[in-house]
């Protein structure tokens, strides 16, 4: 049975598309998602941290405490709120906390630490990357992570760096993300170790790629951890559910500016993608 995507934020977009940040308050109660797909993604996870390393997992020096404090908190939290999949988890204590907690979720793990009176980008552990590379953000402020990112430093650094400002270990938030990519591979790291793209994918061959993304500031170590939960819905799914949907969906990808298509690479299919939406709603 084809399920409704968990989130639909394009269609919170109006008129010409923008950058939204879209934070709001986190229950912690649903701080970590766990899906009946989760055996599955976890054995991929384990799959790709086995084949691709240092791809998948990196960290500055001097970061176990900030990751031993976010390791910690999570077991709690699974133990409290998801106690059977607690149940089915090992915690590996020969490797960093940070990659040792990776491989107890779904989510992606961003960890951002203190150094020199800034917050850097101080680990991480991704395995399911929408096509950006681990290893080139360590030790880099969150302004100079997104650097590569089409107009969000212009439309969004400020408010970013006021959100982060703002956290604090009882404010957490959650944010969404998406975007519509020609493949199912979860895995889209560019370093060459990923699955080569396919060659001029139809639009019906396209998926959307919707990211839950968490950021919460914890105490001890005044570290900041993203999460980020990937959920993927081939597009003939989302027109079969809901055509409203799918046409607002085209709507979002019609009203994207040129330097952001090009970065979310719809430059050359978007118009393929969009007409196919329509005419298949």
């Amino acid at each position: 049975m084809t399920r409704r995507p968990p989130y639909e934020p394009w269609r919170e977009t109006t008129g010409e598309f923008r950058w939204r940040l879209g934070v709001r308050p986190l229950d912690l109660e649903r701080w970590i998602e766990i899906g009946d797909d989760a055996a599955h993604e976890l054995a991929l996870k384990a799959e790709i941290m086995s084949s691709h390393p240092s791809t998948a997992f990196c960290a500055l020096d001097n970061t176990e405490d900030d990751a031993q404090e976010v390791l910690e908190v999570l077991v709690a939290h699974l133990e409290e709120v998801h106690p059977s999949h607690a149940a089915t988890v090992k915690i590996d204590s020969d490797l960093h906390p940070l990659d040792a907690a990776g491989r107890l979720i779904q989510e992606d793990l961003v960890l951002m630490v203190e150094r020199d009176e800034r917050l850097v980008f101080g680990a991480g552990s991704v395995c399911f990357p929408n096509r950006w590379d681990l290893q080139s953000k360590l030790g880099l402020s969150m302004s100079e992570v997104h650097e590569p990112v089409a107009l969000l430093n212009e439309q969004l650094g400020p408010v970013i760096d006021d959100v982060l400002r703002r956290l604090t270990p009882d404010r957490p938030m959650w944010r969404l993300g998406w975007g519509v990519i020609d493949t199912d591979d979860l895995y889209q790291a560019v370093d060459g170790t990923a699955a080569p793209r396919p060659v001029d994918a139809p639009a019906s061959a396209h998926h959307l790629r919707i990211e839950r993304e968490t950021l919460r500031r914890f105490p001890r170590t005044n570290c900041v951890l993203f999460t980020i939960r990937t959920h993927q819905l081939p597009l003939p799914d989302l027109v079969d559910i809901d055509q409203m949907s799918a046409v607002a969906l085209a709507d979002a990808i019609e009203s994207m500016p040129v330097p952001i298509a090009e970065y979310k690479q719809l430059d050359r299919s978007g118009n393929q993608i969009t007409d196919w939406l329509r005419s298949s709603a």
